[in-house]
């Protein structure tokens, strides 16, 4: 199966459920087998939803083991994995690898923020993809990132590299422009990071989304691509704008807590956030639960 057919689609980029700030892999399993019953092509553990940055190398193994046990075959993992150094973001590639992920979705380093150029951001990814045993894909997202971009000149140059085979581009960046610097290499697709960019980034090239409210409207977003590959276009314009709407109504401000409190009130396991993150108030929450409703997707 080639890599567009493997990355076709939509992909919750899933959150990782606590109880008591304990990893709840009975939750974790839960989410998988009632995800499996939509019609998303894949997930993407451990990313920004997945507070991968609080979660431990032990714990990301149990993760992503639990995901290749439970996730449907025909399904993709992406698995996050990016670090600050490229030695180490090495290592947790490998370690996630080798518990079954299909892909590495590698963030932008961004710990010396002003020092990553062009050049260091190449090296970078090209000394991590040399030594990948699954392909990689680049993960930039300024807003968590330290305001770290990969310009178009940087995703030109790394597109030619065999093992790098895409990107979520969850910027504000004009998404033409990845789209258009992918096709400097022999297979290298686009993945919209945000709902705002994924219909028009369709329309131009995009191959899927990686998008933060399918996480808890799946099946919706999964219509919504289906509609346009029918060529239905009036149809996923409407639905487009009706997923933009529900997602800056429930979650645009509140992040990853909100994306939590939304999964829980629309039959998924949310949990808790890991502290810093606080989960959100019952005010809040009784909002979005009037937001759902009104929609009728309660």
């Amino acid at each position: 199966m080639s890599h567009l057919e493997r990355l076709q689609g939509i992909f919750p980029p899933m959150a990782t459920p606590f109880r008591d700030q304990k990893l709840d892999l009975d939750a974790v399993i839960f989410n998988i087998e009632k995800m499996n019953q939509t019609g998303v092509r894949g997930v993407m553990p451990l990313g920004s939803n997945g507070e991968f940055r609080a979660v431990d190398d032990d714990e990301t193994a149990a993760l992503i083991k639990t995901y290749r046990k439970y996730l449907a075959p025909d399904k993709t993992l992406i698995a996050g994995a990016g670090r600050d150094s490229a030695y180490y973001t090495v290592e947790a590639v490998k370690r996630v690898a080798d518990a079954g992920a299909d892909y590495v979705s590698v963030v932008t380093p961004h710990y010396f923020a002003d020092k990553m150029t062009d050049d260091a951001l190449c090296q970078y990814y090209e000394y991590v993809a040399d030594r990948s045993p699954v392909p990689v894909l680049l993960y930039c997202v300024p807003i968590y990132a330290g305001g770290v971009v990969i310009s178009y000149d940087a995703v030109k140059r790394l597109a030619q590299h065999d093992n790098i085979v895409g990107m979520k581009d969850t910027t504000k960046e004009d998404i033409a422009g990845y789209i258009a610097a992918g096709q400097n290499g022999a297979e290298f697709h686009v993945l919209a990071g945000t709902i705002k960019k994924f219909l028009g980034g369709l329309k131009l090239g995009a191959v899927g989304g990686v998008l933060s409210v399918a996480v808890y409207l799946p099946q919706l977003c999964a219509d919504l691509f289906e509609l346009y590959q029918a060529g239905r276009m009036a149809e996923a314009e409407v639905l487009s704008e009706r997923l933009i709407s529900l997602s800056k109504q429930l979650t645009d401000t509140s992040a990853v807590a909100g994306v939590k409190s939304a999964m829980t009130l629309t039959g998924y396991h949310g949990g808790e956030p890991r502290l810093p993150l606080l989960p959100l108030t019952r005010e809040q929450t009784l909002q979005q639960q009037e937001i759902l409703k009104q929609a009728g997707l309660l």
